[in-house]
């Protein structure tokens, strides 16, 4: 298992209007160097990072920072919304996921990383059934599947639990989708996006062959982890034994930090996950 952390985790320290590329991006990326971390996962933001518009000078840029501070391009996460673009109505309006989802692809194979993230949350809404937002949704991931398949790029799919209350109705939705690049972003942190009803050990039991990355909060924050019914050891284990081998990526603190405080927590959560994996 390897380590990585959000570009957001930064993002309560530079507000309007500083979000940009040249500006606050590379300070994030010089921060994560500086605190142990030795890849990064990207998080699309217009200005500071969007992939749908960056110019091949920008790409350039960004590749060579990445290297300059000894840094892997993990992935990328699209913002999930929930629900998505994807339930749009509009078919035209449904294309701007694709070629985001597309975008993100090359980009991420372009930098040498591994996945690309995306949640969705096919409702009824605006009309429109829920058995035909779900078609919709998989046909997202039936266009996207053969580029990242080719690129040899993973789509790990967050999996919104108003629409997937089951770990059987996530592996019945990836079956439909049919490609063995196509699985689930494991939220550990996240209760909203893991099936409410199932311990999370079974939860990762059932997902077992699906997982293709993992998602965690505030790894040091016992307290909290307890009442929402994870036990970090107790994951990491699992995770061993299925013989994941993808990334772990810090998304959050599940309490607010000041920002002149966070760079030295940021620090002690890569110092703490090394020190689990090599004790398990």
């Amino acid at each position: 298992m390897e380590f990585t952390i959000m570009t957001r985790v930064y993002w309560n320290c530079y507000r309007w209007p500083g979000r940009t590329f040249n500006f606050t991006l590379f300070q994030i990326l010089r921060r994560i160097a500086r605190s142990g971390y030795r890849a990064v996962d990207l998080c699309e933001y217009p200005l500071e990072f969007w992939p749908l518009t960056m110019k091949e000078e920008d790409k350039k840029k960004l590749k060579s920072e990445l290297e300059a501070l000894g840094l892997r391009a993990s992935g990328i996460t699209i913002p999930t919304f929930s629900p998505g673009l994807e339930l749009i109505p509009v078919k035209e309006d449904r294309e701007i996921i694709v070629e985001r989802i597309m975008k993100a692809i090359e980009l991420i194979y372009y930098l040498e990383g591994k996945t690309v993230m995306y949640g969705i949350c096919p409702v009824e809404i605006f009309g429109t059934p829920r058995d035909k937002t779900y078609q919709w949704t998989l046909e997202i991931f039936r266009r996207c599947a053969p580029l990242a398949e080719d690129r040899g790029i993973d789509i790990a799919v967050e999996f919104v639990n108003r629409a997937f209350p089951s770990s059987e109705s996530i592996n019945e939705f990836l079956d439909e989708v049919g490609f063995d690049n196509v699985g689930l972003c494991l939220e550990v942190g996240n209760i909203n996006a893991r099936p409410r009803d199932e311990p999370l050990l079974e939860h990762m039991e059932r997902c077992k062959d699906r997982i293709k990355l993992v998602h965690i909060v505030d790894p040091l924050n016992e307290k909290w982890l307890k009442e929402i019914g994870v036990n970090m050891e107790s994951v990491i284990r699992k995770l061993k034994e299925l013989g994941y081998d993808g990334y772990l990526v810090m998304e959050g603190f599940a309490k607010s930090i000041d920002c002149s405080k966070l760079d030295d927590e940021v620090s002690k959560t890569i110092k703490y996950l090394r020190e689990l994996i090599k004790r398990l």
